[in-house]
């Protein structure tokens, strides 16, 4: 595919620049509705997969969004309708060079993963109590872990600094 270039005056490496800058500054967001089952983790991680080389990601940073991703939605999944109905929730995505903000909001039981206390690392395997290793880790590899409960929704916010 090639480009046709009219640049007044032949100052075409002048337009490269301006045009990649701009390329710099564009934005991409995508919500996707979910079912509250862990079969949705496969379209996600495929999703994110896509996103990550459009926005030339490294493997390293696309490996802790669909690790932090996957932990959440599977709270969701497993956790957030306890009768076991089915119910949607949403998956919003922005991405631009600078951050990857992703904000997960569902209408089930409420729970805030900020509020949620640190796992004792130090204490033996067999002393541990179950649960909250995910969302410590998710705590770690994210710039910023956000929570809001609005209108009877859970909101989760997770950032990742890119640049």
């Amino acid at each position: 595919m090639g480009v046709l270039w009219k640049v007044r005056g032949g100052n075409r490496d002048g337009a490269l620049k301006r045009m990649t800058r701009a390329m710099h500054l564009m934005t991409e967001q995508t919500t996707l509705t979910l079912k509250n089952d862990l079969s949705e983790l496969e379209r996600v991680m495929s999703f994110v997969s896509d996103l990550c080389v459009r926005n030339s990601i490294p493997p390293e940073t696309e490996y802790d969004l669909n690790l932090a991703l996957d932990e959440l939605i599977t709270n969701v999944a497993k956790h957030a309708y306890p009768k076991g109905e089915e119910h949607h929730f949403t998956l919003q995505i922005t991405v631009n060079h600078e951050e990857f903000l992703a904000r997960i909001e569902d209408d089930g039981v409420e729970f805030n993963p900020t509020a949620h206390p640190l796992p004792d690392l130090d204490a033996p395997l067999e002393e541990r109590k179950e649960g909250g290793l995910g969302i410590y880790l998710v705590r770690q590899i994210m710039t910023s872990v956000e929570y809001q409960r609005v209108a009877g929704k859970n909101v989760v916010t997770l950032r990742k600094k890119l640049a």
